[in-house]
């Protein structure tokens, strides 16, 4: 017989998704904080794009966590 093959570690699957939303998403931030630091772009407008940031991640993550839990 075949022996079983062996998982090793590794970021597929949900929790690997959910590390990838958060992580574009803070990094889409912070590209969007360095022009406000450096008084390129007004601070009204960075809170109005980071709230889209930061509920497209939320959207993504929860869509991602529906179908990790209709296919597993």
């Amino acid at each position: 017989m075949k022996e079983p093959i062996e998982q090793g570690p590794n970021s597929a699957g949900l929790a690997g998704v959910l590390r990838l939303t958060a992580g574009m998403a803070i990094l889409a931030l912070a590209v969007l904080a360095a022009p406000v630091v450096v008084d390129v772009m007004p601070r009204d407008q960075l809170t109005s794009l980071g709230r889209r940031i930061l509920l497209l991640a939320l959207i993504v993550g929860l869509a991602s966590a529906a179908i990790a839990g209709l296919v597993g």
